[in-house]
């Protein structure tokens, strides 16, 4: 079915209007001005000319005073064309006032869906259109930001899976062939890097579920120092020899109603991220009641996030180091998946850093109160 243009749908709405208006107008002042003329003419005196006629309150009106009836019937039909020409165009520089911008934003959705995600709109009109370029500009840059990481992400584990693979690869040839010994150190070897592929593979289904909404939660109350405590122990036996790692609590229970599994996986993503940019120095895990809610943070003495990577570091797939570093790895889901797990039971996740000084990134759960 054809669709008519809004501009002539607001043109002829705009003249309708206006004609309506104007014939209603011009018809109650004629009649109003028939019988007001009407009266005065019935009052007047016969040295006036009026003759009265037969009829009771019948009259007969001279040629003067129909050519007066003509000239206005005439003033208001001259007047309503003049009114109707006056609206007609006004009706049109308003349409086109209102439409230009709806065609910019049609003009930029046929851009952006072949796949011009830098076209832009201009911001003009009223307030509402204008609101909805703006919206417009917001998701054509969320797309182009959402390519981008999808790009980065097949370069990502492009790379990630290239390294085990061939490696994987040429070991298992060169021993197939008698060229290399199945030694307790190669096996050990192709051990760590399938393990490096099963932890590629888990990030990637974990975050696909997180995405959807699927994380499965056994929530409980547990003291959060306690916790940070046990995770504070474990990386402190990763980390190298000129790292001190310990962990800071508030007096008393730090006590939270969430998946203590799942806050421990949040922890050692954030405690691993600082092993890997802290070479010397310290990381302290600080636990605290703030405010109502229970807080977790973890701060290093490490290389520090760039002022303009900061913002994004919870994005998925999104890593600073865009070299791919060997000693860090990854593919930019950890920070991710953590930020689902603790907004997934009521929390907010926060990051703070000075580059070349350190980081402190954490979250914080509700507290709750433990009785007397």
């Amino acid at each position: 079915m054809r669709r008519s243009r809004l501009v002539w749908q607001v043109f002829f709405s705009i003249v309708s209007v206006s004609l309506v208006s104007i014939s209603v107008a011009g018809f109650i002042a004629r009649e109003a001005l028939s019988s007001a003329f009407e009266a005065y003419l019935i009052a007047a005196p016969t040295h006036m000319g009026i003759v009265q006629g037969h009829g009771v309150g019948r009259i007969f009106i001279g040629v003067a005073e129909q050519s007066f009836m003509s000239g206005v019937d005439q003033g208001i039909g001259l007047s309503a064309l003049a009114a109707i020409g006056f609206a007609a165009v006004t009706a049109l520089v308003l349409a086109r006032y209102l439409t230009k911008p709806l065609r910019r934003l049609t003009e930029g959705a046929k851009a952006i869906a072949e796949g011009n995600l830098e076209h832009r709109v201009v911001v003009a009109g009223p307030d509402e259109v204008g609101d909805l370029a703006e919206a417009f500009n917001d998701m054509a840059l969320s797309l182009q930001n959402s390519e981008i990481m999808r790009s980065r992400l097949v370069s990502d584990v492009a790379h990630e899976l290239r390294n085990p693979v061939a490696a994987l690869r040429a070991q298992a040839e060169a021993m197939s062939e008698g060229v290399l010994p199945m030694t307790a150190e190669r096996m050990d070897s192709m051990v760590e890097d399938l393990a490096h592929l099963s932890r590629l593979v888990g990030d990637l289904q974990e975050f696909s579920t997180a995405e959807s909404g699927g994380l499965r939660y056994d929530r409980e109350q547990f003291d959060l120092c306690d916790l940070a405590a046990r995770e504070v122990e474990r990386t402190a036996l990763l980390v190298g020899g000129g790292v001190q790692v310990s962990v800071v609590c508030d007096d008393g229970p730090c006590i939270t109603d969430a998946d203590a599994f799942r806050v421990a996986q949040v922890l050692r993503n954030l405690l691993g991220n600082a092993a890997r940019h802290t070479r010397e120095g310290s990381i302290t895990v600080r636990v605290e009641h703030v405010q109502g809610w229970v807080r977790a943070s973890v701060e290093d003495t490490g290389d520090g996030i760039p002022e303009k990577d900061l913002p994004l570091i919870f994005e998925r797939f999104y890593r600073a180091d865009a070299a791919r570093a060997a000693s860090t790895g990854g593919i930019g889901l950890g920070l991710s998946i953590s930020k689902h797990i603790i907004e997934d039971q009521g929390g907010q996740v926060f990051a703070t850093s000075s580059e070349g000084v350190g980081s402190i990134i954490g979250f914080v759960l509700p507290d709750v109160e433990v009785a007397p």
